[in-house]
């Protein structure tokens, strides 16, 4: 899509939009407003119970407009791509944020709003580009002119305090892209677990030495280079338990020579009474590819009894912003996707501009592509955020020795999106070659095809309360996994004085023939199902699954 995050309207959408007319308190008088983020909804999963508890305190965070987003961009394409001239020439945090500082009275404005609200906004990034603010419910109903509710999530227990829609002044919205928590509902994903179905000693035994086998890792072992981390997220009660990752490395590691690591736990929602598998599962296989390295579990709740509830997914992006160089992770794989549209496109677009943050400071993000195939509602297949997101690496899924492409795993091509200049080639010969392609009525042929890498996602074993699981399955095990490899690559780039990797994906598709191809098996869908594997990239397992001796030799040969 063209349009721009935020809420510009011209003179004559403004009449048509019929702003809305709401009483302005202090003065009595009646000011037009304009919706924000029009096209939100709530999401099947997700119930209206009742009413917000008027008392209860939200943490607001005001996504406040950046500048020079045009020249953030055009480096963060330089840096990446190792053709260019610039490339890893990567900037620090501080000039990063120097470069897309809000202009002054932007800021101006809205404090002057808050405060007419007897609110006061404190910066939650170093150049204010979020403003944190806390209001309880009553307050922040007034401000947004909103009603909140409590939603409950139904495959889960967890609930969320959130609006079906707000609004700001037009000079407000002018200078702001959202405000959260409001329209968006936090990220749910559970990795499936069929139990029964391998409960035997060789799948208990050896999942991790059968990945490092597969993927040619062997026993190399990470820690050469200081200040190399990767890091996974957990949102809602995700949490992890040290004893688990302990037990894990007993059952698994075999002859790896490498300690269990000690995680250092970074954000409000990491620890909890019981440990949740999709934490585990994410910390143990990183961990157990990526062996050796310095290792962070940075987890979100959301909502916890010491916290003012939050957006968890913006939490962990503006905690990212604050964090220095010199102590950020370099890679972070994330365990979460659902359908493109469940994300406004305000929302998505400035989400996106934090990713691209991330990878100009030389940071990979890696995403899980989701596990709901190709996806399928009124006839149309689904994409997926943020797998699909330009800015990220999306890890789809296989399964089985020799692997091939698993029906679970989500890909295809965004509807929001244009194809990338990095991956044109490698999608318009899938288009144009592969066999047996599902119909083009059911996706947008020109649009951002992704996954961009896969790996295994199905039989893994998982320590979660000390009690050995085995047979989970999605592409939550793959996203860790391909995370724990590139992590390695990082390792040996960094002992030899190069710079990291950052954004992975025009040196991915630079260096397919690095990865291990996959041409068998296909995703679902509609109809007939999704998408098939095909020689070369696919929008089931990308470009493959990643053998870390050739690319350990492709990474040494980039400057």
């Amino acid at each position: 899509s063209s349009w721009a995050p935020g809420a510009h309207l011209s003179i004559t959408m403004w009449y048509l939009a019929i702003p809305l007319l709401l009483a302005h308190e202090s003065a009595g008088i009646r000011t037009p407003r304009i919706e924000m983020e029009p096209q939100s909804y709530v999401p099947r999963a997700w119930k209206r119970i009742g009413a917000a508890r008027r008392d209860a305190q939200l943490e607001l965070l005001f996504a406040v407009k950046q500048t020079n987003l045009d020249m953030l961009e055009d480096i963060f394409h330089a840096v990446s791509d190792p053709r260019s001239e610039s490339y890893g020439m990567h900037l620090s945090n501080e000039r990063v944020h120097e470069l897309i500082a809000p202009e002054a009275d932007s800021l101006k404005t809205l404090h002057g709003f808050l405060a007419a609200h007897n609110l006061t906004g404190v910066n939650a990034t170093p150049n204010g580009d979020m403003i944190s603010v806390t209001a309880s419910v009553e307050q922040a109903e007034k401000l947004l002119a909103a009603r909140y509710y409590t939603h409950e999530h139904s495959d889960t227990t967890h609930v969320a305090t959130r609006t079906e829609s707000y609004s700001l002044p037009p000079e407000v919205a002018e200078v702001v892209d959202f405000v959260a928590p409001t329209t968006s509902f936090p990220p749910v994903n559970r990795p499936k677990i069929f139990t029964g179905t391998s409960r035997n000693g060789e799948q208990l035994g050896d999942g991790a030495k059968k990945l490092r086998s597969l993927y040619s890792v062997g026993d190399f072992v990470g820690g050469e280079a200081k200040g190399n981390r990767h890091a996974v997220t957990g949102f809602l009660e995700q949490h992890f338990h040290p004893a688990d990752l302990k037990e894990f490395w007993t059952l698994s590691m075999g002859s790896v020579k490498a300690k269990s690591p000690q995680v250092k736990q970074v954000g409000d929602g990491v620890t909890g009474l019981k440990a949740g598998v999709e934490a585990e599962l994410d910390i143990e296989y990183i961990n157990a590819l990526g062996a050796g390295i310095e290792s962070e579990f940075w987890g979100f709740s959301g909502r916890s009894p010491d916290n003012k509830e939050n957006e968890p997914f913006l939490k962990w992006l503006q905690v990212v912003s604050n964090t220095s160089d010199e102590e950020v992770p370099l890679i972070f794989s994330t365990s979460y996707g659902e359908g493109e549209t469940t994300t406004t496109m305000e929302t998505a677009a400035r989400t996106n501009i934090e990713f691209q943050k991330a990878g100009v400071r030389g940071i990979s993000l890696l995403f899980a592509s989701g596990d709901s195939g190709a996806g399928c509602s009124d006839d149309k297949f689904v994409p997926n955020w943020p797998a699909g997101s330009p800015y990220v690496t999306g890890v789809g899924g296989t399964t089985g020795v020799p692997e091939k492409a698993v029906g679970l795993a989500s890909g295809g091509f965004c509807n929001r999106w244009p194809v990338q200049p990095w991956q044109k080639d490698a999608v318009s010969t899938y288009l144009s070659s592969a066999q047996d392609l599902p119909d083009q009525k059911y996706f947008n042929k020109t649009g951002r095809g992704f996954p961009d890498i896969s790996a295994q996602a199905t039989n893994f074993l998982v320590v979660a309360n000390l009690i050995p699981t085995p047979g989970v399955a999605g592409t939550s095990c793959a996203s860790p996994t391909a995370s724990g490899v590139i992590a390695l690559l990082n390792d040996v780039r960094l002992s030899q004085g190069k710079t990291s990797l950052g954004f992975l994906n025009p040196f991915i598709y630079q260096n397919a023939d690095s990865f291990n191809d996959i041409t068998e098996g296909r995703n679902s869908g509609c109809g007939e199902g999704g998408f098939p594997a095909a020689k070369g990239w696919d929008p089931v397992t990308g470009v493959g699954t990643p053998n870390f001796e050739k690319l350990k030799a492709a990474v040494l040969k980039l400057k």
